[in-house]
């Protein structure tokens, strides 16, 4: 029981600098300098993509294992399986969701608390019927996986909108597809 209450408070720990969103983002429109404009102009949308799914997969799986650990109650063994499945199916819904937002979704460059909010309530819906098939798959139970997708629904909402200000804090939208 130890273990577990070490990966919850880790996780914790990790996942508290996090809650606060900067107030850059904050801002209908940022001005950015001209150097930085030109080099937004040179980021493709695909490696824009691949940079924000790293960073948003990297918190969000040692979150989801921790929650796997103390939710579903899985084993070290089953756990290596559940890392493997969670990070392939979650990295590539991720890369899929952002880069169709990019391309095809809002047509203005920037990111508002409305809209982060539209797309977070539309990635959730993606991801916790994601999370639940992967839970029931783990666990055999219903009920667990509703479980593990109500306290994944809160973990992971935070590390998706701090992913979100965060990039819209620090590198910008890129303006050509």
């Amino acid at each position: 029981m130890l273990s577990r209450q070490c990966v919850v408070l880790a996780t914790t720990l990790v996942l508290a600098p996090l809650a606060t969103p900067p107030a850059h983002a904050q801002q209908g429109t940022v001005p950015f300098p001209a150097a930085t404009e030109a080099a937004v102009d040179t980021l493709p949308v695909w490696e824009r993509t691949l940079y924000k799914t790293l960073t948003y997969q990297a918190v969000a799986n040692l979150s989801d294992l921790a929650l796997y650990d103390v939710v579903l109650g899985g084993t070290a063994a089953a756990g290596a399986g559940f890392f493997a499945v969670n990070a392939a199916s979650a990295a590539a819904l991720y890369f899929g969701f952002e880069y169709a937002w990019q391309t095809l979704g809002s047509s203005t460059p920037d990111m508002t608390h409305a809209t982060i909010m539209e797309k977070t309530i539309y990635y959730r819906l993606l991801n916790s019927s994601r999370n639940f098939a992967l839970g029931y798959a783990f666990s055999g139970s219903a009920a667990v996986a509703a479980g593990f997708v109500a306290v994944n629904v809160v973990t992971d909402t935070a590390i998706f909108v701090t992913n979100e200000y965060g990039w819209d804090a620090f590198r910008p939208i890129p303006r050509t597809p």
